[in-house]
């Protein structure tokens, strides 16, 4: 079904994939807790390289009649599923801003009252 050249091809591109990822994670440019998305997207990227029968079996259970059609519908739902991650950290960090400045407020305010 897919040639050997594209499985290489796909091999080598998910492979800098993990290169990517495993080199922000050494970095610290992306936490670990977040990677483990990164990284189910790569392993799955890998099985369905391997076995791309697959991809034809969940097509015609759902009832999508190309696997182009499936393979953009699952990246579709792979980047709402990343964009939620991503608003989820930001509420996060928008919520530790606001304790922070609230913090630095009352110190202000501590620091005024003793002068």
């Amino acid at each position: 079904m897919i040639s050997l050249n594209l499985k290489i091809f796909l091999l080598v591109v998910t492979l800098f994939y993990f290169f990517m990822v495993f080199k922000a994670i050494k970095k610290g440019t992306m936490p670990i807790k977040s990677s483990v998305l990164w990284l189910f997207f790569g392993i799955l990227m890998l099985l369905l390289i391997g076995f791309p029968e697959f991809l034809v079996k969940i097509a015609s259970l759902v009832g999508i009649k190309t696997i182009s059609n499936l393979l953009l519908f699952g990246a579709v739902l792979a980047l709402l599923v990343l964009a939620f991650d991503l608003y989820k950290i930001n509420n996060i960090e928008k919520r530790k801003n606001v304790t922070l400045a609230q913090e630095i407020g009352i110190i202000k305010h501590e620091l005024n009252k003793k002068k």
